[in-house]
């Protein structure tokens, strides 16, 4: 085994444990539902003044979850940024360009979801506040949940755009043949069907585990990327990366 193997084969394993950080984070803070006729003060009577999307998953979680849900995925984050360490490694028969851009729009994307993750708590927790607090108090509540709604679209939405961008880059290359991995790897390593592998997994599984991941479809779909990944250059069966040919069909 070479140098080389063993640092893909570990970045890939990281990149594995981001993920499921990732995902247990995503379970934490969204993964519950409000019962119907539940919390009728937030999902009835002020349902129209709150823009958060995603309200009814977090409410019935307790504070102690919620806060547990953002800061393992703080942790968690560098274990992805060295995951895309071992996607760099796939990429690089592409060509300097094109594997570093890729790997230059993974690495922000995920140095800047922390934010738009745990942003969920704080939002939640405006809200969650108010049920506790006397009527009169509950304009002004509504206004700050508005206002660090607001923050947390462009904290979310940041991070999602770039690394949308970073798997459409990666899936073409692997779909041209100019990656360490086989063609068909592209059915897995783009955005499209990142979220759908990650919804379907979701979908299919038994409660109370589909309710835990229903809110977790991107991070799924980065753990299948990465498990088969990780297996795709585990054992060699690519040259090695510092040996990278032009072009690798698989």
């Amino acid at each position: 085994m070479t140098r080389d193997f063993l640092a893909v084969r570990s970045a890939g394993a990281a990149g594995i444990l981001g993920a499921i950080l990732w995902t247990l984070g995503d379970a934490l803070l969204l993964g519950a539902h409000a019962a119907p006729g539940t919390y009728q003060l937030l999902l009835g009577t002020y349902t129209d003044q709150i823009p958060f999307n995603g309200l009814d998953r977090m409410l019935p979680s307790s504070e102690q979850r919620l806060a547990a849900g953002a800061l393992v995925a703080d942790v968690g984050i560098v274990f992805y940024l060295a995951g895309c360490w071992h996607l760099l490694q796939g990429l690089r028969p592409a060509g300097r360009a094109w594997s570093w851009t890729i790997f230059a729009l993974f690495v922000c994307g995920n140095a800047w979801s922390p934010l738009g993750h745990a942003g969920f708590y704080y939002v939640a927790m405006v809200y969650k506040t108010m049920l506790a607090m006397p009527p009169e108090a509950h304009p002004a509540m509504l206004g700050l949940g508005a206002q660090f709604d607001t923050v947390l679209r462009v904290a979310w939405l940041l991070p999602v755009a770039t690394l949308g961008l970073a798997l459409l880059g990666l899936g073409a290359a692997i779909m041209l043949g100019m990656t360490a991995w086989p063609r068909w790897f592209a059915l897995i390593a783009n955005p499209v069907s990142l979220v759908g592998i990650g919804t379907g997994l979701a979908f299919v599984a038994p409660e109370p585990v589909a309710t835990w991941l229903a809110g977790a479809a991107f991070n799924l779909g980065f753990l299948v990327l990465y498990v088969v990944s990780t297996a795709l250059l585990w054992n060699g069966a690519v040259q090695p990366i510092s040996a990278a040919r032009p072009n690798c069909d698989g």
